[in-house]
């Protein structure tokens, strides 16, 4: 017992020390006077004893072992002043209808003139949980005219891999997983023009007597295969020349299989026109015998039997059921998931006919504005080649509900009768404020020792370079790198509670993936407009996309965002990278403005959140 009293008596010690190491590093030097009920502090320390057994009682716990008593009267800390907090902004009521009330911060470009701001005499009240640690950071406000600047998330940056939950996780449908599968198709990089058949071989027809078709069929087979050994061992000389023979054959093998696909739910179409034909010409023979035979002149010409067709037809009529909810599109950048769906039917109701034909019309947008090539497939049907959505995938609006699309400039014409937009994939300095210098450049301090010129990544220290056999730094791989910029899977849609228009995700984007890099034109000195603003050891700077950026513009705040902006430095150039927080496939991407943005805006936040902190009263 003496050597344990010992030890509480040096623990003692410790604490004290660390204590008074605490406050001489906080500069607290004050006098000690004597406050009532502090006038003697304590820290008691007890330890006991218990039966774990069944025969645990209350008295057990209370038997105390070893007990010792510190005085910390030495020892006092005064107390912690009362914690800044973020008051909510008191304004008038805006109608819910009210174009960029809360929405794409840059859905119209002049102020309202009614705006000013209004006194923070409200505290807001905390919902708990996690919350990040903010360091005095009260900015002053400007009362003389609005801030209206976003600011980079100054926050942890979001984990890369999301901690598995033990709870039980609803997975995606079957329908679920076809049309995201759709979507990952349209936004591939596969091309869909159908001369991608013809370019690695050209065999030509046979012209000779029909006696004579077989051996020069086998004539053009020896042919083909000795022109594919050839370029085999030819090939194989080069990776890169590889890489290109594969992605042509790849090409040609995905084009076969949406014409296949196509002229399946085509002929499923004939067949029942046929079978209408035969019934009119004969009446006096029910529909059954008409079905009945033209099903065995099919097997004839196909030259397969009846339990064979029959097993196909029920998939081809899957296809065409498909066609007919969400247009040829569905069909020609099906993923492999279509044949599963249409063969065993599960979920093939007529909730996911609804849901197909909604997304018609945001299919059709996707394929004709990244793919224009796609329609000259429909000739094979009969169907028209003529695009009905060209131009830019951002330059149309579409619509939850499948209705219409319309045209980017039609959206805004109410508010901006001038409006234009031009999108673009760098971001453009302004000269008549920067000249030919870039404020984002932030040169490494060991720029001038480093050999070659190599940029070396702040965040996974490996070499930066656009060469591919040169770089190693993957931290955005769909950004910056060897790689080509492909369009985002998402797309520009028409909110439904006033928000003007939003940006729904078409695919999931896991925690951590970049969803894209804000770019614009990279000024500063903007004023009463909706800008970010950035900054680097050097220079400030602002990034407008008033007439000028990409899909970016047109993500909507929320006060529980599911993504955030963060900085990334990319051949010592500073980009704004917004990343997801997790995203699910058919959720609107939003991300939070910022306090500096809302201060002394005279709008409600319609992000609907339990959380908001801006919304006003009776919105």
């Amino acid at each position: 017992m003496t050597s344990g009293v010992q030890n509480i008596e040096r623990l003692s010690e410790c604490i004290e020390r660390a204590i008074q190491e605490h406050l001489a590093k906080s500069n607290i030097n004050i006098p000690w006077p004597q406050l009532d009920g502090l006038n003697r502090p304590v820290l008691r320390i007890e330890a006991f004893l218990e039966d774990a057994g069944p025969r645990r009682t209350a008295r057990a716990r209370s038997e105390r072992v070893a007990s010792r008593t510190l005085d910390l009267a030495r020892m006092m800390t005064p107390a912690p002043a009362p914690s800044l907090t973020v008051d909510q902004h008191e304004c008038k009521e805006t109608s819910p209808t009210e174009e960029n009330s809360h929405g794409s911060p840059y859905s119209s470009w002049e102020p309202d003139p009614t705006e000013h701001n209004n006194g923070w005499d409200r505290r807001r009240k905390g919902t708990g949980g996690l919350r990040v640690s903010h360091k005095q950071s009260v900015f002053q406000e400007d009362l003389s005219e609005h801030q209206r600047q976003m600011q980079i998330d100054t926050r942890s940056f979001p984990k890369r891999k999301k901690v598995a939950s033990d709870k039980l996780v609803f997975q995606p449908s079957t329908l679920d997983k076809l049309i995201i599968g759709i979507w990952e198709q349209v936004h591939g990089s596969i091309n869909l023009d159908p001369k991608a058949i013809f370019e690695q071989f050209q065999v030509a027809p046979s012209t000779g007597p029909a006696t004579d078709v077989i051996r020069q069929a086998q004539t053009q087979e020896g042919t083909a295969m000795t022109m594919l050994s050839t370029a085999a061992n030819t090939i194989c000389d080069s990776f890169s020349q590889m890489n290109v023979f594969c992605r042509k054959v790849t090409q040609a093998s995905r084009v076969c299989r949406s014409i296949e696909m196509i002229v399946q739910a085509r002929w499923t179409e004939l067949f029942e026109d046929q079978v209408r034909y035969r019934s009119q010409s004969k009446p006096e023979f029910s529909t059954t015998k008409h079905r009945k035979a033209v099903f065995m002149e099919a097997c004839q010409d196909f030259g397969w039997s009846e339990k064979e067709l029959r097993n196909k037809m029920a998939i081809w009529r899957g296809y065409k059921e498909v066609k007919d909810a969400a247009g040829w599109a569905a069909l020609v950048f099906a993923g492999m998931g279509i044949y599963r769906f249409c063969k065993y039917r599960v979920g093939f109701d007529k909730d996911a006919m609804r849901r197909l034909k909604n997304l018609r019309k945001r299919l059709e947008v996707a394929a004709d504005t990244l793919h224009p090539h796609w329609r000259q497939l429909l000739a094979i049907v009969g169907e028209s080649q003529t695009l009905q959505y060209p131009g830019h995938p951002h330059e149309w609006v579409v619509f939850d509900d499948g209705s219409d699309p319309l045209p980017l400039r039609q959206t805004y014409m109410l508010h901006d009768p001038y409006f234009a937009f031009e999108h673009i994939e760098e971001s453009v300095i302004d000269e008549s404020v920067w000249g030919c210098e870039d404020p984002r450049w932030t040169p490494q301090s060991n720029a001038v020792a480093r050999t070659s010129g190599v940029y070396i990544c702040a965040l996974c220290n490996e070499p930066q370079s656009d060469d591919a056999q040169e770089n190693s730094c993957f931290c955005f791989p769909s950004l910056f790198g060897c790689v080509k910029r492909k369009p985002a899977p998402l797309q520009v849609y028409r909110t439904a509670v006033g928000k003007n228009n939003g940006l729904v995700a078409l695919t999931s984007f896991d925690r951590g993936i970049a969803i894209g890099e804000l770019v614009g034109l990279i000024t500063k000195g903007v004023r009463h407009l909706d800008v970010m603003d950035s900054s680097t050891p050097l220079a400030s700077y602002q990034i407008w996309q008033g007439r000028m950026g990409n899909y970016t513009r047109f993500i909507n705040h929320s006060c529980k965002p599911n993504a955030q902006s963060s900085t990334f430095t990319w051949l010592d150039t500073q980009r704004v990278v917004l990343v997801s927080k997790g995203i699910d496939a058919g959720a609107e991407i939003t991300l939070d403005y910022g306090d500096k943005y809302w201060a002394g805006l005279d709008k409600s936040c319609l992000c609907g959140e339990s959380c908001c902190r801006y919304r006003r009263d009776g919105s």
